[in-house]
């Protein structure tokens, strides 16, 4: 995934701020270019991990999810899905033994 992010560095009186817009409310400021242009960019790297592991909604319910995955499946195949994966996630992930 490519993620355009602007940056805009201005000189002041006492050295150089930075902010991006797309990272509403921070704003690096130190006194050389190349401090400042460190900060911003781990400002960025920490905003990028964010976001990617915000939650993504599709918008749909979980009927409508459940739906679109077994739509190609037979009956068969769907009465062989585990009805008890909540609780025996291990069996079905890790095949370790299921719990009574």
């Amino acid at each position: 995934m490519n993620t355009k992010i602007s940056i805009q560095i201005e000189q002041n009186e006492t050295g150089y701020s930075a902010y991006s817009p797309e990272i509403a409310g921070y704003r690096v400021e130190d006194n050389s270019l190349d401090g400042v242009i460190d900060q911003i960019k781990e400002a960025i790297k920490a905003y990028l991990v964010q976001q990617s592991v915000e939650p993504q909604t599709t918008g749909q319910s979980l009927l409508e999810l459940f739906e679109q995955v077994t739509g190609d499946m037979t009956d068969e195949e769907i009465k062989q899905l585990p009805k008890d994966g909540a609780e025996q996630h291990n069996y079905y992930i890790y095949k370790t033994p299921k719990q009574d």
